[in-house]
């Protein structure tokens, strides 16, 4: 991997146009998904990393081949949505409903030896909720409106205001996940067991891991890459009145999809999640 970077090279800019780099990032724990917009720099700084040692990390051949290894940049928006969905929402929810069983039957068990045991089973129900409610509104919302931006057989229509206001809503949520999934790592002390854990325990925690590392890559696929390509497109297509349709689509009055539930929305001043778009 040839990589043309320097210490003020976005961590966000090298995870979209290197996939591989994501391992690296994730071993020496640089935020490349909450705070993509941070140079490689700050990133080393904000983890007490050397850049060094990272840039070396970043040159050497990967050890195996990688899962995800697509350039997503060069995706369409539709394309990138449709992974997203099928991928990273289907892992989460998959995920969640296991973690409904183990998280309490663990804590139920080993609680009065490891107490911590439950606010994790606290912390995990808060980023159950706020997860699933957010892919909710990026399946039924955002992301049909994305994919209609770049659609020629679309017509204008909807709410007056621009797709920015919707993702700036999503990324305030990414950060509150990001949050989370910090506080479940430390209170796992990064993901470990302690000596003799059960079965159940074991998988617990294994499954906390791939729910930190997974949602990572979900949301650096998102704020990095498909959120700015929605607004450059939005931009390009010189549209000012928001959301694209097609002929015949049904909306509620206020230009919103039926059956959406209201949600506040911290981003926009506490307003109702309809009113911003959210």
């Amino acid at each position: 991997m040839t990589l043309a970077i320097d210490s003020e090279t976005s961590i966000g800019g090298i995870a979209a146009k290197y996939p591989r780099s994501l391992g690296v990032f994730e071993k020496f724990r640089l935020d490349f998904c909450c705070h993509g917009e941070r140079t490689l720099q700050q990133a080393c700084e904000a983890a007490g990393a050397q850049l060094e040692d990272v840039v070396r990390a970043l040159r050497e051949p990967p050890a195996s081949a990688d899962g995800d290894a697509r350039d997503w940049t060069a995706a369409t928006m539709t394309e990138l949505a449709d992974h997203i969905e099928a991928t990273h929402h289907a892992f989460a929810r998959e995920a969640f409903d296991r973690l409904a069983v183990l998280v309490p039957k663990v804590a139920r068990h080993h609680g009065a030896a490891h107490p911590e045991l439950f606010e994790i089973e606290r912390v995990v129900d808060r980023l159950r909720e706020e997860m699933l409610d957010h892919m909710i509104r990026e399946d039924r919302v955002l992301f049909p409106w994305l994919r209609r931006l770049e659609s020629k057989t679309s017509i204008l229509s909807g709410p007056p205001w621009s797709v920015k206001r919707p993702i700036d809503c999503m990324v305030h949520d990414h950060e509150e996940v990001g949050r989370m999934l910090d506080s479940i790592r430390t209170l796992t002390n990064g993901f470990s067991t302690p000596p003799g854990a059960c079965g159940s325990y074991q998988a617990m925690v294994g499954l906390l891991r791939d729910l930190e590392a997974d949602t990572h890559v979900h949301i650096h696929k998102e704020n990095s890459i498909l959120f700015p390509a929605g607004i450059k497109a939005e931009a390009a297509s010189g549209c000012r009145c928001g959301q694209r349709r097609d002929a015949g689509e049904p909306t509620e009055s206020n230009g919103t999809v039926p059956g959406m539930r209201r949600k506040t929305c911290a981003t926009h001043d506490g307003s109702d999640a309809d009113s911003c778009g959210c």
